[in-house]
């Protein structure tokens, strides 16, 4: 991935929050790169991966969280954890929904329960390495 090596830690990605996609790079010694979504909520960075062949490159992070990611041509090292707290999820499930442009069931809304949206994907919060 080329760009500007960031090394300051990142505390707070609202800086992110104009940009509609960011560049992943996984898979250090043999990289692999995407462009998807991403979410800020409460200063936190996320990515989401579905769950089924479309998202190769998740298979690649459990075996190794270590990754990058690109902004604005600045190169941030992160590392990936996977969000399996379901008050996390819910707090992450409106900016999914609104930035993927898909319309949530009202029960849904309610209190963004994933097992009521039933949402499938995983998201993973990326942790500034700087």
């Amino acid at each position: 991935m080329v760009g500007l090596p960031a090394s300051d830690a990142i505390h707070d990605w609202n800086f992110a929050t104009p940009d509609e996609y960011v560049d992943l790079e996984v898979r250090g010694k043999d990289p692999y790169s995407v462009t998807i979504h991403y979410y800020v909520v409460d200063g936190a960075l996320y990515v989401e991966a579905g769950d089924n062949y479309w998202s190769r490159w998740r298979p690649m992070l459990w075996a190794d969280p270590i990754a990058r990611v690109r902004f604005d041509g600045r190169v941030y090292p992160v590392r990936a954890v996977e969000v399996t707290e379901p008050a996390e999820v819910a707090r992450v499930l409106p900016e999914f929904y609104k930035k993927d442009r898909d319309e949530p069931s009202a029960a849904c809304r309610v209190n963004w329960d994933p097992d009521v949206c039933a949402f499938k994907g995983r998201f993973y919060r990326l942790d500034s390495r700087g």
